[in-house]
Formats: structure tokens, sequence, C-alpha cells
């Protein structure tokens, strides 16, 4: 950290969870407590480090200087050097980068604590400490907070590790086409310094010592070729095409990418909509080749999919098989919220950084999953409704084709005026009866077939009647956790 950067970080930030301001505190063991209860709190936060700056006042923030020296200092007892005894006693091992400044004529020290690759909460001398506010407190008197250091090291915090260690800013202009990123960003490509700085705020590289580490975060959506990534080139997307409606048909097309997703993501939909089949329509005397799915909705589907796996589930990639009847659509993991309520919840991602980041490049929704897209088009394409199948680890989606009503299945025409009936709520309309017939494109005298599905869904408990007081004719319906008239 240059000089600037640190008088930066001092008149812009207050003491928090993650840093903290000391004058000349030289208490080892009060020193090696905060350091666990910085560090706990960047892992609560998913953040990488802490830091601990000496010779600076904590209210004021008034450069006062320090004459504190790690590298000089002994342990409490005995001749162990302090750094040694700061390394044997916290615990995970975590890295310390000690810097010494000159600012207004002063020495400052900065310790920044880097908790990168940390997978337990830390401990000093077999305690833990948290940050409460500004104040140092024993982690045991706050199980939530620990509870949320745990969940930090799942999937989300896979995305600060790191991918590649120690390369310059010339290897990261090899291993990641920084061109796209720059374009994305509107930044020069020619201006190095601007790119690092950019690569740096968004979580791509982290600073080491002189040199950088490349985030899976950064490897994972810009890298060039994956295979210079060995924990991440099996993480990609795979897509497979059979010839015919199961996996015992012979695979015509099978390919694993090997690009970063936000560089490769267009072409993964151009592939898979190349694999789709076509339908002809003819209009006015001419020939229209049509998808028989709507590209909306593999687009949202597979972003969907990207965005919201478990990484830390091994030996799984998200995937796309593409059968003559249907697509599938999977990812590892399981969803953070229940499947069914997928249109209406706001989205829970595992993945912040990375949603952040697909969502800065306009890849998914800034303000949903982008199911009402996917059940919309759809319904517009006269499909039945997505068939959502949370099993064992993973999570599959699956379209199928065309199909009139009276060829679906009870299932999906449960699942389609499901669907349908989320779509309305969230619109503030319901759906009854005429609605459903003109869904499915049917007629009036098709109205016992609809009331008979009606029923059918009401008994799979997928929906309910919006005002049951209203006769028969005039009743609609919302989805069974939708608010009826009683209960407004």
């Amino acid at each position: 950290m240059t000089n600037d950067e640190l008088l930066t970080l001092i008149n812009r930030h207050d003491e928090s969870e993650i840093l903290d301001y000391k004058e000349n505190m030289k208490d080892k063991k009060q020193i090696g407590e905060y350091i666990s209860a910085l560090g706990n709190s960047a892992l609560m936060l998913h953040l990488s480090a802490a830091y601990l700056i000496w010779g600076v006042k904590d209210i004021s923030k008034e450069i006062v200087g320090t004459n504190i020296k790690p590298y000089l200092e002994k342990a409490p007892k005995g001749n162990m050097p302090f750094i040694t005894y700061l390394e044997q006693y916290l615990d995970p091992k975590i890295n310390l980068y000690w810097e010494e400044h000159i600012i207004e004529e002063k020495r400052i020290l900065l310790l920044k604590i880097d908790v990168t690759h940390v997978n337990r909460p830390i401990k000093f001398l077999g305690q833990g400490f948290i940050r409460v506010g500004t104040s140092k407190k024993s982690l045991a008197e706050y199980p939530e907070k620990e509870r949320l250091i745990w969940k930090s090291f799942e999937s989300t915090f896979f995305e600060s590790q790191i991918a590649k260690n120690d390369v310059t800013a010339n290897d990261i202009f090899e291993l990641l086409d920084l061109k796209l990123f720059s374009d994305l960003m509107d930044i020069s490509y020619f201006d190095t310094e601007l790119v690092i700085k950019s690569l740096l705020d968004k979580h791509l590289i982290v600073d080491s010592g002189n040199n950088y580490n490349i985030t899976n975060l950064g490897a994972y959506t810009f890298a060039k070729n994956m295979d210079n990534f060995p924990t991440l080139h099996k993480r990609t997307i795979r897509i497979t095409k059979y010839n015919g409606n199961n996996k015992i048909d012979n695979a015509i097309f099978d390919e694993q990418g090997k690009l970063g997703i936000i560089i490769s993501f267009n072409n993964i939909i151009k592939n898979i909509t190349r694999l789709i089949p076509y339908k002809e329509e003819y209009s006015a005397g001419s020939r229209k080749d049509i998808l028989e799915f709507p590209q909306i909705a593999i687009r949202e589907l597979v972003a969907n999919a990207l965005v919201h796996q478990d990484f830390t589930i091994t030996g799984m990639y998200p995937s796309v098989e593409i059968f003559d009847n249907r697509i599938v659509i999977t990812n590892p993991g399981i969803p953070l919220i229940e499947a069914d309520r997928f249109l209406d919840f706001p989205p829970i991602s595992r993945n912040k950084d990375l949603s952040e980041l697909m969502q800065l490049f306009n890849i998914v929704e800034a303000r949903g999953t982008g199911i009402d897209k996917v059940v919309e088009a759809l319904e517009r394409n006269e499909l039945p409704a997505l068939d959502i199948k949370v099993q064992g680890i993973s999570t599959s989606i699956t379209l199928r084709k065309k199909k009139k009503f009276t060829d679906m299945t009870v299932t999906e025409r449960n699942q389609s005026i499901y669907w349908n009936a989320c779509l309305k709520y969230v619109e503030d309309e319901q759906i009854s009866n005429k609605s459903l017939r003109d869904r499915f494109k049917l007629s009036s005298r098709d109205s016992s077939l609809i009331s008979k599905a009606i029923s059918n869904a009401i008994q799979a408990n997928l929906i309910k009647p919006y005002d049951s007081n209203l006769g028969k004719k005039f009743m609609k319906y919302i989805p069974y956790w939708g608010v009826d008239v009683f209960n407004r």
C-alpha cells in the first residue's frame, strides 16, 4: 500500500469491524486477540482482509506516530521473537503483512490481516474473538456471529480464494482477457495502472507483496484458458447434445468450456441454440425457422445455473443436456430458497461477488432471478411450464417441447397452472377459468376441462381461491402462498 493509499484509507474510514486504530499499543497478547477479532469479522463479512494501524488516534484520526517495531519485539515470556509468537499461537495460520510508512513526518505501522485461505474461525491462544461495533469481544459470547463465520466458508468464500499466486501485471494481461474487461468497464486497455486498479476494485485480483494473486472470481470470469487454473478448469459449463430422447443414444456433441464465463457467455448461448431443434413457420408465403425453445428462457436459466452453483461441491459442474424433446439445465447445489418460490422471492446468491459482476455486465438480472421472464416466454410460446427438481446435491430445470393442454400429464398441467398463477400474482392479478383457457388457447367449450385441472391444482396445494365466497363462475385463484381477501 502506498502512502497516499494509506492516507486515503485513514481519511475515509472510521474504526469498524475490520479496521482499528491504535496510538502505541504494545501488549503482545492484546495484539494477538485483536488479530483474531478483526480477522473473524472480515470472515463474517465475506471480506479478504482486515487492518490494524498504529500511530493514529481512534476518533479524531490524528496522526501521532508510533515506535512499536514488531520484528524487534519479543514474546511476553521467554526470548521468542514476537512475530514467531503470533505465528505459533494463531490458529489457523494466516498471512500477516507488516508495513512501515512515514506520513506527516511520523512513523505509521500498518498490519494487513489476510484471511483469504482461512477455513475456520481464528483463535489466539485457543480463544476466538470478534468485533462488536468497534469493541473486541469473546467469540463464545456471540454464537450467531460464529455461525455466520462458519457460513462464510461456504461457496461465497470460494470467490476470494486464490486461483494463481504471485503473478506480475504482465502475467495478468496474458492470463485474463483484459481487452474485454476494459471494454466492459469503459476504460483504456493500454492504461495498465488503471486496469490493474479496476481489477483490484472488483476483487478479480489481490495484492501479493510486489506482485498479485488472481482470485477464483477473476479466473472463473475472465480466463483466456481455464487450463491455466487447475482448480477451476473442470468447473466450467458442459454442453451435451443427444441423438434422441435419452442418454443411451450417442452424444453427437459434448464439450466443456475453457474460457471464463463472462468471456464465453454469449458463445455458450449461441452453441446451445445452434443445437436446439427448429420448427418451420410460414407466413405471407415465406418460410421462417423458429427455435422450439425461447432463447430468453435458455439465457436466464443458464445464467442462474452459473451464478447460483455451489462451488463447495467437487466433481460436479453446471451442464446443459439437449434432447430431441427437452432441455435439462443442472447446477451443483440446492437452492437457498424454495424452488417453487423462485418467481416471487428476492434472489439469494451463494456467490455474491460473482452475482454482482454478472449483473454489472448485464448477464443476469439485478432485480431478480429472471424466472418471470422464463415463465412468460414459455407461456408465449405455448410450452409446458418449467419443471424444477432438487435432487441430492443438485438442482435441475427441464424445458419441454410444445404440447397441447390435452396431451399434458396431470403434473405438467398442475405446474403450468401454478407458474401462471405466480406470474399473475406478482402483477397483482388472479387467474380464472377464462384466463387459463386463454393461456392454453382453449375455447369456452373446454371450460369443464379447465375446471377439472384447477381442482387438481388445488388438491396438489399449488393454488387456492382468492375469495372463496364468490360463486364458481366468478371464482379466481392465487398461488398457495398468496394473500387472499380474508388475510389482507
